[in-house]
């Protein structure tokens, strides 16, 4: 089930951070984790007798008798309670339903429990650190965060209705600026890779830095079904046979395409754009792959109908040289180092914080 609820909102906030694009958006990627609440002071946390506690990483679980009985937990002060946890898991329950498989639900319940508290847990101790450091953010660093997201959804889709559709919210935007700067007082000079790094990066990855041969095709399909009779399947057989004569012979392949094509690419006069190995049914690749450029091939018949083929290029795979790759290593070697570093920082931050878990309330 962890795949499940792998992605949240702190996986979009530390996107924000490390200013790395999050895609267009699905409803399980960011959810609203509950707003955080005056509670007891520090003293008041640590109250329950030490003694009767359990250690259990990264919490201590409090004795029953010092149990509040609407409290899950409190971090450093700050209270997550029953009530809460219980909407918020309802909540992602009911976007998740359709990928939880039947019986599954109360595993599915518990994965959820243990991944909003850890989410709990690690944005309050941020938020505290964030503050504690007074790291401020700028209007304008907020709009080029929200220009981030425009820049990578589709044409039709508004920066706004995605925002609102994944529940990310100005506070959320500025918490990972926030967090973002976070890092990189941690990061200081050590975030940036050397010249050294990346080409040994490259070395040792060099069978990743390659450009795939690729065909540049188009076809003309008249699509078969296997309830056809043979009569049908006759018939077909002469349509495409006719309709490749017709090009052969000189005519318009896109006309013929598009009057006469059942694949949709017809609106494109058959054009199917550049195609890699794999992406097509394997005896349509052999053909397409194999045929001289701008030549007529062969009927060729697969499991969706009877294809005329027409390859307009051919690009030949090569390895891609350093120059051409060695700013994008960089960014990942960086990204990469800022990731490393927002982990230490995380568990730092985890180890040192005083946290109460009333497992009681959580199973209640």
């Amino acid at each position: 089930m962890d795949q499940i609820f792998k992605k949240n909102v702190l996986v979009i906030l530390f996107a924000i951070a490390l200013g790395v694009t999050t895609g267009c958006g699905k409803k399980d990627e960011a959810e609203k984790v509950v707003p955080q609440q005056p509670a007891q002071t520090k003293q008041e946390a640590q109250s329950p007798a030490i003694e009767n506690q359990e250690a259990i990483s990264p919490y201590l679980v409090a004795p029953v008798a010092a149990v509040p009985k609407d409290v899950v937990l409190v971090v450093d002060g700050v209270v997550l309670k029953k009530d809460d946890l219980a909407k918020m898991v309802k909540e992602k329950l009911n976007i998740l339903k359709e990928k939880i498989p039947a019986g599954k639900k109360k595993e599915a319940e518990e994965g959820l429990k243990k991944q909003l508290i850890d989410e709990f847990i690690l944005r309050t101790v941020l938020i505290n650190e964030v503050n504690n450091k007074k790291i401020a953010v700028t209007d304008k660093e907020i709009q080029t965060a929200i220009d981030v997201f425009r820049t990578n959804l589709p044409p039709n889709k508004k920066v706004e209705d995605f925002l609102r559709e994944n529940k990310i919210s100005k506070e959320e935007i500025v918490l990972g600026i926030k967090i973002k700067k976070l890092v990189d007082l941690e990061v200081g000079d050590k975030g940036k890779p050397t010249d050294k790094e990346i080409r040994a990066f490259y070395s040792e990855n060099k069978d990743k830095f390659t450009a795939p041969e690729t065909v540049h095709v188009r076809h003309i399909l008249v699509a078969i079904d296997p309830k056809d009779d043979e009569k049908t399947k006759a018939e077909k057989k002469a349509k495409i046979e006719n309709l490749r004569k017709q090009v052969v012979e000189g005519a318009d392949f896109a006309e013929v395409a598009k009057n006469n094509s059942d694949c949709p690419s017809k609106e494109n006069g058959g054009d199917l754009g550049e195609i890699k190995r794999g992406q097509t049914i394997k005896p349509f690749e052999d053909a397409a792959f194999s045929q001289e450029k701008d030549k007529i091939g062969p009927v060729v018949s697969t499991e969706f109908g009877h294809h005329v083929i027409q390859v307009l290029g051919h690009n030949p795979g090569k390895t891609v040289g350093l120059d051409e790759v060695k700013d994008k290593i960089a960014r990942h070697l960086e990204q990469q180092k800022q990731a490393e570093i927002f982990s230490q920082l995380t568990a730092r931050l985890r180890k040192k914080a005083v946290i109460t878990y009333y497992k009681e309330n959580e199973n209640q």
